[in-house]
């Protein structure tokens, strides 16, 4: 009995599978557009059913798969929603979407997926094509590259280097040795200036070590274009002002504790009376 409802199943999967034909295709892997402008992602499709439905999903670095728009084979009408909108052509079975305005939080994997129905059931089939990566450059205004190195202790010898205010991406591991470790080139979004810009992080032990040397082989060692960055050294010792200031925050919050105190206390007084 058990056979028989494996090969059953079997069967029906076959049977469902062939009704349901369709194939979902990416063209570009991989597509990258300036900040605020126009991105579109091109996808086609096939399938063998009338009645079905395109969507469009976006897979961000953190993991999660998010839905961003859909798209019903029956409608003429394309679907939009705020910066998103596709271009459907049921004839050439077409459906891109497009990007307007494109942000930095865009950059992601987007999917085209298609949903095909079986006629004369409610079971259905989703497709997706192999996805294609987004990249978003920002838009880097009055770029002024700066190196600054922080030094531990004297009980050790690691050294930091902060590379800030660069106006591309840099892949900074073609030019570190073994004993050097860094960090992606991050994006520096300051908001409170509308300004950004590119930033990374190296450090190492070797007493050998130095950030302005390093900036140079870095970031300029293959440019015709020469930097005047400025390269500052400090400690890892704290701030004396800020300390002070932290100090005055602390005091001002006790102070305030105590008066609530007393108003609590005299109100309670005046209550018992």
């Amino acid at each position: 009995m058990a056979l028989a409802l494996l090969l059953w199943a079997v069967v029906a999967s076959t049977c469902l599978g062939s009704s349901l034909a369709q194939t979902v295709t990416q063209p570009q892997p991989e597509m990258s557009v300036q900040e605020e402008q126009t991105a579109t992602l091109a996808c086609t499709y096939d399938t063998s059913g009338s009645d079905y439905y395109l969507f469009w999903y976006k897979q961000p670095p953190s993991g999660e798969m998010i839905f961003i728009i859909l798209q019903e084979a029956f409608r003429q009408q394309n679907a939009t929603d705020k910066r998103f909108a596709v271009n459907f052509q049921k004839a050439s079975k077409h459906f891109s979407l497009r990007i307007s305005d494109s942000q930095l939080e865009d950059a992601a994997v987007y999917f085209c997926a298609l949903r095909g129905t079986y006629s004369g059931s409610s079971s259905y089939k989703l497709t997706f094509g192999k996805g294609t990566l987004l990249t978003v450059n920002p838009n880097i205004k009055n770029p002024d590259p700066a190196v600054y190195q922080l030094r531990s202790p004297k009980s050790s010898n690691t050294s930091v280097c902060l590379f800030t205010d660069f106006d591309s991406q840099t892949n900074v591991s073609q030019a570190t040795g073994s004993t050097v470790s860094h960090s992606d080139s991050t994006v520096l979004d300051m908001k409170h200036i509308n300004s950004k810009s590119y930033g990374t992080l190296l450090w190492s032990d070797g007493t050998d070590f130095g950030c302005e040397g390093t900036f140079n082989e870095t970031f300029y060692s293959s440019s015709e274009f020469s930097c005047d960055a400025t390269s500052v050294e400090k400690s890892f010792e704290t701030d004396m002002n800020l300390n002070f200031q932290n100090l005055s925050v602390i005091g001002f919050r006790i102070v305030l504790l105590k008066v609530a105190g007393f108003n609590l206390l005299m109100t309670l007084r005046l209550w018992s009376s």
